[in-house]
Parts: structure tokens; sequence; C-alpha cells
């Protein structure tokens, strides 16, 4: 059985240091999700997900929560783990998540 993360969790790093994430919950994202919105488009990271009762549940998630200033530049690097996120009546759409690199870390 996998091992679990099970708390919701944050994890914040400076514009120029390496942004540290357990290796056990990057191991188990294996997809991302690109959410279409009206104001703005947003994608995650996920281990899973399935369609319950009319909402699609998305487990063990991770959320770019980077602070941007006005320029669009970083000013602090900050991922949010969810255990599960729930979307009613929302356009999506579901990618195998890259191998190379975690959400929030730069190339």
């Amino acid at each position: 059985m996998a091992e679990q993360v099970h708390e919701q969790n944050q994890w914040e790093a400076g514009p120029d240091e390496e942004l540290k994430i357990p290796e056990v919950l990057i191991r188990q994202l294996k997809y991302e999700i690109v959410v279409f919105t009206q104001k703005k488009d947003f994608t995650f990271r996920c281990s899973g997900f399935s369609l319950t009762e009319g909402a699609w549940r998305f487990l063990n998630v991770i959320i770019d929560t980077s602070k941007l200033n006005a320029k669009g530049e970083v000013e602090l690097k900050r991922v949010t783990y969810h255990p599960e996120v729930t979307l009613v009546n929302a356009p999506f759409m579901v990618l195998p998540a890259p191998e190379e690199s975690a959400p929030g870390e730069a190339d």
C-alpha cells in the first residue's frame, strides 16, 4: 500500500531557493489537471480522481500558490497540499503529470 500524507501542508522557499516537497508525495502525483474558469485557468496535480454523485473528486492534490509581484516575478515559491479537492460544474482537462519536475519548481 502506498504511503499517504493525511494533513494539509504548505511548503515555501525564497525565489532563489530550492522548494523541498516530501518525495513520498511527489511520487504519488500521476495527473496534471487544467481547470478552465471565466477569470483565469489554473492547474494542479493529483494522485487520482473519480466521478462521485455528479462531482469530480481529486485525491492528494498539490497546488502552486506562489506569490508573484506586479511584474509576474516569483517573490515566494509556495505549494499547498490538500487531501481532497472537489469540482462541480467546472470544465477541466486531465493530462499525465510530467515526471521531470514538481509543481512550483522552475526549469
